[in-house]
């Protein structure tokens, strides 16, 4: 799904003042920030949580024109803390349950497209927990580098598709719930097939019906 277009987003920023983060920061405070949404208005941010061992889990990655709802946060408080990571400088906005609710009354065509939107990034969290119980790191990664792909894929200069940010495998690890070694070694192997390459840092897929068959390796 599409996100929020340029106007959407600026009924919303009416509404709550905008402020901005820096690559690297944490921002969401479930004290300050309980019940409403994030508006992600530039910029990228991802939403992890870190284990009582202290292993760091990213369970989102979200570009700017999405919506943020933190109430999907509160089963995950009661074991692991939750905690959302601008990834580079970006702009956001929030907005409280009370402000939310009259917003959705005034302008209910914008609800129902951030209910979807909402739908849309649960469905895939729900897929990602699927894999990370059944498939093996390798189709993990595919998975994960398509989902990037449709969220934020531009076309190459070569007629394939990359990535516009640089990823490590430490970072893609967070995703895959595997460690750095072991996104090292799968993303040889999805190399080696012919389904990605790096280029400066960069992920570049030339064989994208490559990468969705490994992806649905043990479906």
């Amino acid at each position: 799904m599409e996100p929020l277009s340029e106007g959407e987003l600026k009924d919303l920023a009416k509404r709550c003042p905008a402020f901005s983060v820096r690559g690297g920061e944490d921002f969401y405070s479930p004290e300050t920030h309980d019940a409403g949404l994030f508006l992600i208005l530039e910029g990228r941010v991802r939403v992890y949580l870190t284990t009582p061992t202290g292993k760091e889990v990213t369970l989102d990655l979200l570009g700017g024109g999405t919506v943020l709802w933190v109430r999907r946060f509160e089963a995950l408080r009661a074991n692991d803390a939750v905690h959302v990571q601008a990834v580079e400088p970006s702009v956001l906005a929030f907005m409280g349950r009370n402000e939310l609710d009259r917003f959705v009354l005034a302008k209910p065509e914008v609800g129902l497209r951030m209910m979807d939107l909402l739908a849309e990034r649960l469905g895939q969290s729900n897929e990602r927990m699927a894999e990370l119980a059944h498939k093996e790191v390798i189709t993990r990664l595919a998975g994960q580098i398509l989902r990037l792909l449709e969220d934020e894929g531009v076309v190459d200069r070569r007629g394939g598709y990359r990535l516009p940010a640089a990823y490590t495998h430490e970072e893609l690890g967070t995703m895959v719930g595997a460690n750095r070694v072991a996104v090292t070694r799968a993303f040889g192997r999805l190399q080696e097939a012919g389904a990605v390459e790096l280029r400066r840092r960069i992920i570049h897929v030339g064989d994208r019906e490559a990468l969705q068959r490994v992806a649905e390796q043990g479906r």
